[in-house]
């Protein structure tokens, strides 16, 4: 076996046999007790090679005796760098927000679940924000999910927490405040324009992480998943950091997409 573990043995067999498409998106592996019989090693060895497949993240454990199934692969790109920036492109006749307008554009359907509530800062959370930890905030969660009928049902795929000191969250347009509505609302110029303030700059944070356990199960995430996290916080015209928003995300099923422009030293701009 030319010194690697036997498990590694299996795993690598299985590995090359998912990549290659022998075994297809959706189907089963063989049962544990076959594959002991097909390698001629011990059910423990099985095992710690299915879980490190799982790990891998290219399948999942089903309930009871339901085996191993292979993942089917999903990749969404969240396109930060027109989020926000230029024309603000909320449909707000269908009530469609930037981030269902960027997922329906690479032909998934989208849809979120809203809930506000008003708890206490986390320490992440109160350094974006220049506050001190424990401070009471608001935060307004997006459970985030998409589907492709007839093959793809509903998969939660982003949390999108944004977190806002209570009197900006509080504010009124209309005569409500629209950042403590729990629904899909969407406002001409995006909800923080429309309370009357001017966010001037942005500064972003990207990072992996292992996700905490209500991300793991609001996420349905297998076992040894890890998460992104896009971090983007909102600065107004005088100095003051209004909201973070934190967008987590399967690292499996989306990722962050720039597209900047280049920066042109003067005299090639003037020449062209």
């Amino acid at each position: 076996m030319d010194g690697r573990a036997r498990w590694q043995v299996v795993y690598n067999e299985l590995h090359t046999l998912i990549e290659e498409g022998k075994y297809a998106p959706g189907e089963q592996l063989p049962p544990e007790r076959e594959l002991v019989e097909r390698f001629g090693f011990s059910r423990a060895t099985i095992r710690t090679a299915l879980t490190r497949l799982e790990q891998a993240g290219l399948v999942y454990a089903g309930a009871g005796s339901v085996g191993r199934t292979v993942r089917r692969p999903l990749e969404i790109h969240f396109d930060a760098s027109k989020f926000e920036v230029g024309a603000y492109k909320d449909d707000e006749v269908r009530g469609v927000d930037q981030w269902l307008s960027n997922v329906e554009e690479q032909g998934w359907e989208g849809r979120q679940v809203v809930t506000v509530t008003t708890r206490s800062a986390p320490q992440q959370v109160a350094r974006w924000l220049a506050v001190e930890p424990g401070t009471r905030l608001v935060r307004r969660r997006r459970v985030r999910m998409v589907r492709k009928p007839p093959g793809v049902e509903w998969i939660p795929v982003m949390l999108a927490d944004s977190w806002f000191p209570e009197d900006v969250a509080h504010r009124k347009v209309d005569g409500i405040a629209p950042l403590l509505e729990e629904r899909d609302i969407t406002m001409p110029g995006g909800i923080i324009r429309s309370i009357g303030i001017r966010q001037v700059k942005f500064v972003d944070e990207i990072r992996s992480r292992m996700p905490a356990d209500d991300e793991r199960s609001l996420l349905a995430l297998p076992t040894g998943t890890p998460v992104g996290e896009h971090a983007r916080i909102g600065i107004d015209e005088h100095g003051r950091r209004i909201r973070v928003l934190a967008s987590v995300f399967a690292g499996d099923k989306q990722y962050v997409r720039y597209e900047l422009p280049v920066a042109q030293p003067e005299a090639e701009v003037k020449s062209a």
